[in-house]
């Protein structure tokens, strides 16, 4: 190959090289322009994402509080049976809050066509919310108070009458009265405010409690409206939401009141069972002697049979008469008659235990009745009462004794009755056959009344 040839091959590689970097510099310089714009755009998309997140965070961070705190309120009031409005008056205060904070949302206005009726709707509840907080505030003041409340519930109602009625007419009242409601909020809640703290004073826990929700609420009101006028923020977000957090001791003082109210309640009724409990047990004593009476007797002599025949278990009856008894009193008095009834009663209870019950029948007879204790087992019980008696209880140097009739439960159609006077039978016998003694009930007898 020629110089010639070879000079020309390496010239067209010199030009198809320079000819590839001004198409590459061509590319650059057009594509600059689009990547520029193209990042401007995803920078301003992130800078409205931020504001939007920004806008909302109020809203995000207040919403859930006041669900959880209406929720709360919603258990207590469920269980109280008092402040049934001021409960009612907080739920509609608290739903309210709720609806101006959703339709106030940056999220609900992506999603929501008429933006128009959304900023209405949002106006109106801003203006509503005054006037719902002090219908909680007119249940707490103390009844001097209560009328100046209801005067500044009545402007509010009238100030938001009028604005709907001059949007309804076709005037922008709504968005016109703004400035307005915030003069309002401003002179009116300073009223308020002055009725909260004469109630407080006067020892209205309540109204103290409000206080502070109360002066939170109403300054981030104003300065929600001056940031409206005169932005001194950069982004048009309300901070009134964050106000929320201050009805928080006013909450937990309803709560605190609730528990000990019903803990009051709870002591009330315990102190009323254990009274009602008492003169129970007092009219189911012998005031003398301080054994169970007849009636306590013949009420619970049925369930003591019940219980033995569903447990297949024996039950045994003791009766007890004090020998001649009557020439106690007739000799030393009837207070000497009522010492030895005593003597007899506690000498006989401190032998006892819980599970054998002791009455007075009348007079100077006494019962015992012996669950789980067949004849033979309540014949050594008698008889071991009737030995101890006579060995430590005396009057003037004179031994007491008493005789003893036993009886027992012998199943199928045997009856209280008929077990009780086959006790009152054996006494009888003891009695005939010398006193201090004792004798159970005559077999034949038990079984001529099972054949009956």
């Amino acid at each position: 190959m020629c110089k010639t040839s070879k000079f020309r091959e390496k010239k067209r590689e010199v030009a198809s090289v320079w000819a590839g970097a001004v198409v590459l510099l061509a590319y650059f310089f057009a594509a600059v322009p689009t990547a520029a714009a193209h990042g401007q755009q995803v920078a301003a998309q992130g800078r409205q994402t931020i504001e939007r997140f920004l806008c909302n965070l109020p809203y995000t961070i207040s919403l859930p509080v006041t669900l959880l705190l209406s929720a709360i309120l919603f258990v207590y009031a469920v269980k109280s049976k008092g402040k049934r409005r001021l409960f009612g008056y907080i739920f509609f205060f608290m739903a309210v809050l709720m609806l101006w904070m959703v339709s106030n949302s940056q999220l609900l206005a992506a999603v929501v066509p008429d933006l128009l009726l959304l900023k209405r709707i949002s106006s109106v509840l801003l203006y509503l919310l005054p006037a719902a907080a002090n219908l909680v505030v007119s249940e707490v003041l103390e009844p001097p108070f209560r009328r100046v409340q209801l005067v500044v519930v009545g402007i509010y109602a009238v100030f938001l009458a009028a604005a709907v009625g001059f949007e309804m007419l076709g005037f922008p009242g709504l968005t016109a009265s703004r400035p307005l409601y915030y003069v309002l909020l401003l002179v009116l809640e300073g009223c308020v405010f002055a009725c909260l703290w004469r109630s407080a004073r006067a020892g209205n826990a309540y109204s103290r409690a409000l206080l502070f929700p109360l002066t939170t609420l109403t300054v981030l009101g104003i300065f929600d409206g001056i940031n409206a006028a005169l932005r001194l923020t950069p982004l048009p977000t309300y901070v009134m939401p964050l106000g929320v957090y201050s009805f928080l001791f006013f909450i937990l003082q309803l709560i605190r009141d609730q528990l000990k109210r019903a803990e009051l309640l709870k002591n009330r009724a315990l102190r009323l069972s254990y009274r009602a409990a008492f003169l129970q047990e007092r009219a189911d004593r012998d005031p003398l002697t301080q054994c169970r009476n007849r009636g306590s007797f013949e009420a619970e002599l049925p369930a003591a049979i019940w219980t033995a025949r569903q447990a297949g278990e024996p039950l045994s009856l003791l009766l007890f008469d004090v020998d001649h008894f009557k020439q106690f009193n007739d000799t030393y008095g009837h207070a000497a008659g009522d010492t030895v009834l005593r003597g007899f009663a506690r000498t006989v209870r401190a032998e006892l235990d819980k599970q054998k019950s002791f009455y007075r029948w009348g007079g100077e007879e006494f019962v015992v009745l012996l669950p789980g204790e067949d004849v033979d087992a309540a014949a050594v019980v008698g008889n071991h009462l009737r030995r101890t008696v006579a060995a430590f209880l005396h009057y003037e140097k004179r031994p007491v004794t008493v005789s003893v009739g036993v009886s027992v439960y012998h199943g199928g159609c045997d009856t209280a009755q008929a077990m009780f006077q086959r006790a009152d039978e054996a006494l009888y016998a003891a009695k005939e056959a010398g006193r201090d003694c004792l004798r159970v009930e005559r077999p034949q007898r038990a079984e001529e009344e099972a054949m009956a």
